[in-house]
């Protein structure tokens, strides 16, 4: 039982433990912080039903009992819900009622979004986007994942990322994936930062270079249509 446990914490220390409040969007991770606060104070079987009600017949004290600490762990879900989430487990009385509710709620709805965020991370292309933006953008999206999670594979990561690039990375793309190991994707931002700055850097000057071959030929083109005045004056002479 849980009033066995020694190190049991006050409630309101409980219920400040539980920061994140469950939506349709987070379950993993709500269940994820949830779950070891329960087990490490001798809750969690109330809510998977190992922790059995003691008969109010042969045992009253520790029914009782049994009934406050389910009790208090359903407040304590309560008070991690958001308001989508308090409306699954309205007319509810047990806090294994209420986690088998929330469970059938939004699990799914978490797997859902979940793929969504994969499917989008696949198809991102940077566009007209700078390579910092479209960095900034592509982070983002990953970054959802761990928070419900379910983090994605680094390597995947990276492919998608340089694949999003565009055919203007094709070279700086290929000559990375052919790297052992593979960069991390910490590490791969920066370079392709870099590989953008350096191409841009080589196409100014590129565009210099033939700015001053065009007005160094222009030049001498005026100067080869120029009259020589030397010569009119001897021919006028």
């Amino acid at each position: 039982m849980a009033s066995e446990n020694s190190s049991t914490l006050s409630f309101n220390t409980l219920v400040h433990m539980v920061t994140i409040k469950l939506s349709s969007n987070n379950f993993l991770l709500w269940r994820n912080q949830v779950v070891p606060l329960l087990q490490c104070q001798n809750y969690y079987g109330y809510i998977d039903g190992s922790t059995s009600m003691p008969s109010a017949t042969s045992d009253p004290t520790a029914h009782n009992l049994w009934k406050q600490n389910d009790q208090l762990v359903m407040n304590l879900l309560f008070s991690s819900l958001t308001e989508e989430a308090l409306s699954v487990v309205i007319g509810l009385t047990t806090s294994r009622e209420v986690w088998n509710a929330l469970e059938a709620a939004f699990s799914h709805k978490s797997k859902v979004r979940e793929l969504q965020i994969k499917d989008e991370l696949h198809l991102m292309k940077r566009g007209s986007r700078s390579v910092s933006e479209y960095s900034r953008v592509f982070k983002a999206h990953c970054d959802q994942l761990p928070a419900m999670g379910r983090p994605v594979d680094d390597t995947n990561k990276v492919h998608w990322y340089l694949r999003g690039l565009g055919h203007e990375f094709s070279s700086f793309s290929t000559s990375q994936l052919s790297l052992t190991p593979i960069p991390s994707f910490k590490d791969i931002v920066p370079k392709a930062e870099s590989f953008d700055l350096f191409s841009k850097s080589i196409d100014n000057n590129a565009g210099g270079v033939s700015a001053y071959v065009a007005h160094s030929s222009s030049a001498s083109s005026n100067q080869n249509a120029r009259p020589n005045n030397n010569q009119n004056k001897y021919k006028g002479g």
